[in-house]
């Protein structure tokens, strides 16, 4: 039994690179993306009532690793490991793809529990969200408290959330910089790189090499950083 999927809609998001995305959602208060539907599900009538809801979950694909990823041995279907390497756990020990949230599964179908900060005709701004822009929307659902928080659930290694370990600076002429780069259209600019990078998106294997220069995209910006231990400085935007 096989089954086709039409997206619904693309997130514009101020990630525009897989690097430096957060691991789940939630995590950067300071990310936004906006939610664009398509036709013929672009109807504001479909969004009727929504407004009330606080926060939504969107289900969507991971579109940039379903054709990338290797063959898992044996399997015949590309894009997904029987086992993976959480980064919570060190990024060495191997868990099982249904005990983890990672990106390589047998059908790349993501799910993220976000704020809504706004319904505008039929496009929703979001907050908090980890994904990628252009990323394919199969679904919108709202946000039950009384269904979706379950006060005693456990949740193995990732039972507490992560903290943001490293203190982010930025050299001098970057911080002139910043002034004229966060805009409108470039919203908390530099509060949203330091969330970022102060949740360490370097791999957890990842060694400390002082000459070593890290790089993502931030909206149109290109962010260059380097970094020892837990501190970074961002020594380049473009």
């Amino acid at each position: 039994m096989n089954f086709e999927f039409k997206p619904i809609g693309m997130i514009r998001s101020c990630y525009t690179d897989k690097f430096g995305i957060p691991r789940q959602p939630g995590l950067v208060k300071s990310a936004t993306a906006t939610l664009e539907m398509l036709p013929p599900f672009n109807q504001p009538e479909a969004f009727r009532g929504l407004e009330e809801f606080s926060h939504v979950w969107i289900s969507f694909v991971f579109h940039q690793s379903a054709s990338n990823a290797p063959l898992s041995q044996g399997s015949g279907v590309t894009g997904w490991k029987a086992t993976v390497r959480p980064p919570r756990l060190g990024g060495n020990e191997r868990v099982g793809v249904f005990a983890s949230r990672s990106n390589f599964r047998p059908n790349p179908i993501g799910l993220s529990v976000v704020e809504l900060l706004e319904v505008n005709g039929t496009e929703l701004r979001l907050g908090g969200g980890d994904f990628l822009d252009q990323t394919p929307v199969l679904d919108i659902k709202p946000y039950i408290p009384y269904s979706d928080s379950i006060p005693d659930a456990t949740g193995a290694f990732a039972a507490a959330p992560p903290r943001p370990g490293n203190t982010v600076s930025f050299l001098p002429e970057i911080e002139q910089k910043l002034k004229t780069l966060e805009t409108e259209a470039r919203p908390n600019l530099r509060q949203l790189i330091c969330d970022m990078l102060s949740f360490n998106p370097r791999p957890a294997y990842q060694r400390d090499n002082p000459d070593r220069l890290y790089g993502t995209t931030v909206f149109d910006l290109e962010v260059r950083w380097k970094q020892i231990g837990t501190d970074v400085t961002v020594v380049a935007i473009k």
